[in-house]
């Protein structure tokens, strides 16, 4: 009996043996997972930008703002969910007003506060649509203090129906034209002030003469395909120049691609009315070479276009 009840308790382990088993076997349990830090927040918020994946970019986001506020990357994770607002249908006025946020928030941030506003124009004024909300954000851009800012406003304008708008943004288009050195920015100003009102044109290179030119300039003197169309239109009542314009072929073709589907329709049914096909013209130009294209003269004006 006494053997029976030794092997009862050599079989039973003591209580710290117990204890030992268990937290072992809690150690070696799966707990909760750890929350991700800000850091790693961040890096699949920038993930899911990639992937335009803005419904987790704005849940990203709202999380690493109610941690930390203020912390090193909530700037961009303001910017981030502004963008994102936009980006989802149904809360674009949303996007607008954080990206608003953002600017009035952050002016030391300059380059983020340049695509904000970028975003704001774009977002505000959809292409071949007018929204309320259009205006008053390219006025607001027209009036920046930043030449970028103000440029991009200008750029916008040039689209709007709103004649008060588009001549405000003239002289914008112009400071920014002769402040710019980046040649494609330039081709797109020149676009913006073709569509605003082609006498506004920079000519740096045109002729200063205030009467029309007796004949128009012979060849060039170096050999190859054309490349420049001139364009003079002398009002003889004002003896003055109300046009003159010094297009590059090669950017009066970007211009004419560039026209929406609907003006471009409406400008190939008027060209085909005057017995002009729209698409070969180009190719037309550069086969005829050289020369005078067109010359009208009458009591009140000269208008002569010639091919360089």
């Amino acid at each position: 009996m006494s053997s029976e009840r030794g092997v009862r308790r050599a079989a039973r382990p003591s209580m710290p043996a117990c204890v030992l088993i268990a937290t072992l076997l809690l150690a070696a349990a799966p707990g909760p997972a750890a929350a991700a830090t800000e850091d790693e927040l961040f890096r699949q918020v920038k993930v899911d930008v990639f992937d335009q994946n803005w419904p987790s970019v704005l849940g990203g986001c709202d999380e690493i703002l109610k941690r930390r506020p203020g912390g090193p990357v909530a700037a961009q994770a303001e910017f981030y969910r502004a963008r994102a607002l936009t980006r989802m249908p149904g809360r674009e006025a949303q996007g607008l007003e954080a990206f608003r946020k953002f600017v009035t928030g952050h002016p030391q941030d300059r380059v983020m506060v340049e695509e904000a506003w970028a975003a704001i124009f774009s977002t505000a004024c959809p292409p071949r649509r007018q929204e309320a909300a259009c205006g008053t954000a390219l006025r607001e851009g027209l009036g920046s203090p930043s030449p970028y800012v103000s440029m991009l406003a200008a750029i916008h304008a040039s689209d709007s129906t709103d004649e008060a708008l588009r001549r405000r943004a003239v002289p914008v288009l112009k400071k920014a034209y002769a402040a710019q050195t980046d040649q494609e920015i330039r081709n797109e100003i020149l676009i913006a002030l073709l569509k605003i009102d082609p006498r506004q044109v920079p000519q740096a290179d045109a002729p200063a003469s205030s009467r029309p030119p007796a004949s128009p300039p012979g060849a060039p003197s170096k050999t190859g395909a054309p490349s420049l169309i001139r364009m003079t239109v002398y009002d003889k009542q004002e003896k003055r120049y109300d046009l003159r314009v010094n297009l590059p072929i090669a950017f009066a073709r970007m211009l004419v691609e560039a026209i929406g589907d609907h003006e471009r329709e409406e400008l190939e049914q008027k060209a085909e009315q005057k017995g002009i096909d729209l698409d070969d013209i180009f190719e037309s130009i550069e086969k005829a070479g050289a020369g005078k294209l067109l010359e009208v003269d009458d009591d009140t004006c000269h208008i002569e276009i010639w091919i360089e």
